[in-house]
């Protein structure tokens, strides 16, 4: 546990720093926990501000309320949502935190983007229909614990039954670009995602900025287009990160005039990209929960 110790003239005060972890998923989407396990590992893990953000649901995030009442769970709890949107040939997510789960037009959006999930995961069971591998949607739908079933699960299903040695080998073979099995998502637009997220109340968060593959300079028109959208932040704290890229994505957002944000991107139960297994920011960004109600 990380002390920030406060020396006055006549006591020494004692200061826990905040734990924050605001990118994570649960069994509504792509990940190996129920949403009441999740968040009393963050509990476990001694996580202050926890936001669920699952792949365009928000399906989950009324069992984790739930149990953090019933159980007087001492962890805040931040509505988030992960939307997958379109931009130049490539897909790139954007956060809502803060967010009212109950909003029409946001729920609207979800619904869309759900429907585009369900018509790409068929198509990759005909796709790999194609090749050999049979009733894949159904066998794949047997890791899918919530109501979608995404390129993860096909995955699993691919290494559980032998097709594939791991998750990584998985995707190159099939599920990724160039891969057998690979259609192309039908995402809304940045804007879209952003302005839906405004209307429901949150704010909108470039997610993991340097894992699209794209140079400094694609990243920055990517980083331009978010702004001018009326995007609020970028995740500059991200788990399997070097200190340089920690930097380097500080300096992009002071350059672009937006907020910082962290969080580990929780889907498994990996070491290296568990609840909170991210480097703190730098004290040159402002936090993008500097100014929330605790």
């Amino acid at each position: 546990m990380q002390i920030v110790w406060y020396i006055t003239r006549f006591k020494i005060i004692f200061e826990k720093k905040v734990i924050v972890d605001l990118h994570s998923h649960t069994t509504a989407s792509d990940g190996v926990l129920t949403p009441s396990d999740l968040v009393k590992r963050a509990v476990d893990s001694q996580i202050d501000i926890l936001a669920i953000t699952d792949h365009d649901t928000v399906k989950g995030l009324p069992e984790a309320q739930q149990t953090i009442a019933n159980e007087n769970l001492p962890v805040k709890l931040v509505c988030g949502v992960e939307i997958s949107t379109a931009w130049k040939n490539n897909e790139i997510h954007i956060v809502g935190l803060n967010i009212d789960i109950e909003h029409p037009q946001l729920l609207t959006l979800l619904s869309s983007q759900e429907q585009g999930r369900i018509n790409r995961a068929l198509a990759i069971s005909q796709k790999l229909a194609k090749v050999s591998i049979e009733n894949a949607y159904q066998q794949a739908q047997q890791f899918a614990k919530g109501d979608i079933v995404s390129r993860a699960h096909f995955a699993r299903f691919l290494v559980a039954k032998g097709y594939v040695k791991d998750i990584k080998r998985a995707f190159k073979k099939y599920l990724g670009k160039g891969g057998y099995a690979y259609v192309p998502p039908t995402w809304c637009s940045i804007a879209d995602a952003v302005n839906n997220i405004h209307m429901a109340g949150g704010q909108a968060v470039l997610a993991h900025p340097s894992r699209y593959d794209l140079t400094l300079t694609k990243l920055k028109l990517l980083l331009s287009e978010f702004k001018d959208c009326g995007g609020d932040a970028i995740e500059v704290s991200q788990s399997r990160q070097t200190q340089d890229d920690l930097h380097q994505l500080a300096k992009l957002a002071n350059e672009f005039d937006m907020l910082a944000s962290q969080g580990s991107d929780f889907h498994d139960l990996v070491n290296y990209l568990d609840l909170g297994k991210t480097m703190p920011l730098p004290g040159s960004v402002t936090p993008i929960w500097h100014n929330w109600k605790r």
